[in-house]
């Protein structure tokens, strides 16, 4: 295989990759966490738990497959871009993998300890206290992780859109 068609499978990883990672991650964080938050103790915990378990590892899945190919894309095309479009580039990578970072090790565990706990309640019983400021927490957490990896993923992408055109715009 010649270093072009590399580069060329390498951005369609990345592209699909990319927007499967974004997709799932603003569902998650636009639809499923709120949803799963506000209507779990009405018994919606156990539905939004078992979506929650599709979208996660599709969107973690996708999510390495996007941050491997830009290493990759980087380090053979922009590795010594020092011009403005190399530093969008540069931002936007550090968003993604700070997004990537954020998910896996904030989101994603409070989201199975949240599904975990969710699926042991029975929506007709009182909880002790204890196990329901527990799950407040881990509902906070789930909700503001996956809002803040939203956000630098909206960062990522911005600056993958519009990195060809920063010498024009700075």
């Amino acid at each position: 295989m010649s270093n072009i068609e590399l580069i060329l499978l390498a951005r369609v990883v990345h592209v699909m990759a990319g927007v499967t990672w974004a997709g799932a991650t603003f569902l998650l964080a636009a639809v499923i966490v709120p949803i799963a938050v506000h209507h779990g103790t009405e018994g919606a915990g156990r539905w939004t738990g078992l979506v929650a378990r599709k979208v996660g590892p599709i969107s973690g899945v996708s999510a390495l497959l996007t941050v491997l190919s830009g290493i990759y894309l980087f380090t053979i095309l922009h590795s010594s871009d020092s011009s403005a479009a190399g530093i969008v580039l540069r931002i936007g990578a550090v968003a993604a993998f700070l997004s990537l970072a954020t998910g896996f090790l904030i989101g994603r565990p409070a989201g199975l300890k949240l599904a975990k706990l969710s699926e042991q309640q029975s929506p007709t019983e009182a909880l002790p206290a204890d196990v329901s400021q527990k799950l407040s927490g881990l509902r906070l957490r789930a909700v503001l992780s996956s809002q803040f990896a939203a956000v630098l993923l909206v960062v990522a992408v911005l600056s993958m859109a519009s990195f060809r055109y920063a010498e024009a715009i700075f």
